[in-house]
């Protein structure tokens, strides 16, 4: 099998989540009741560029068909109908340059446009959080990708950047060491590969390529010249990964 069933793997699992905390203040609030409604991707993608993001975002005006009043799935968008999600746009963009195959998947599956929700929320209920993680970081290493890019600053704390920042909540994310320089205090070798730009991350004992890009869409969306060089980046890792 080339792709990951989300739903079929994973649908029990999240539900499970919410069913847990489903008492807890975050869904309590009738204004915010599309937070009841988790919501992923319908499969994932094995061994293909993989963009990641934070969470699926959610307009107050936008409505929630009756059949994911539980839980929603969402499909990568087909050639004929990109352009219907703003969102993925840009990922298809760099995909199509890279002539690769790609996927998505949020490290969070609470619907919510501002992202200061999952912020506040590692301060205050890690264990909600880290069994979202839990299952996001199994379809990562499951799906073996061939590149990832973290298009979003928050998500790529969770991967282990800023340890400073959540020294004493290691529990809640994979905890990637990521050293751009050899650090002598700590006895740790650099993990940035300097021949292609960025670092690299440890799946199923081997290397992984990962960049930390800034968000692909929306109003802080990368400039030109910074998506050109993201276009052209993706593309030299994945054409030196095929040579080898």
């Amino acid at each position: 099998m080339n792709e990951i069933d989300i739903r079929e793997i994973y649908e029990k699992d999240v539900l499970a989540i919410w069913k847990k905390f489903e008492n807890h203040k975050v869904f309590s609030n009738p204004d915010f009741e599309y937070r009841k409604h988790p919501l992923l991707p319908e499969i994932v993608h094995k061994e293909s560029l993989m963009f990641i993001g934070m969470n699926p975002s959610f307009r107050k005006s936008s409505v929630i068909p009756e059949n994911e009043k539980n839980i929603g799935f969402y499909q990568i968008p087909k050639e004929e109908n990109s352009k219907d999600i703003p969102y993925f746009e840009k990922m298809k963009e760099v995909a199509e340059y890279c002539n690769a195959k790609w996927t998505h998947l949020d490290l969070f599956f609470i619907r919510e446009t501002k992202q200061e929700l999952i912020e506040n929320l590692s301060y205050t209920n890690l264990e909600f959080l880290n069994l979202q993680l839990e299952i996001s970081f199994e379809i990562i290493e499951r799906a073996k990708p061939k590149l990832i890019i973290v298009s979003n600053a928050l998500a790529s704390e969770f991967f282990g950047k800023m340890k400073t920042k959540h020294n004493s909540f290691k529990k809640i994310w994979k905890g990637f060491d990521l050293f751009f320089e050899d650090n002598d205090v700590l006895g740790k070798k650099s993990t940035f590969n300097s021949e292609i730009g960025t670092y690299e991350i440890e799946l199923n004992n081997e290397k992984v390529p990962i960049i930390f890009s800034g968000m692909l869409s929306g109003q802080r969306a990368l400039d030109i010249g910074s998506l050109e060089r993201l276009k052209w980046q993706s593309k030299m890792i994945l054409e030196s990964r095929a040579k080898k």
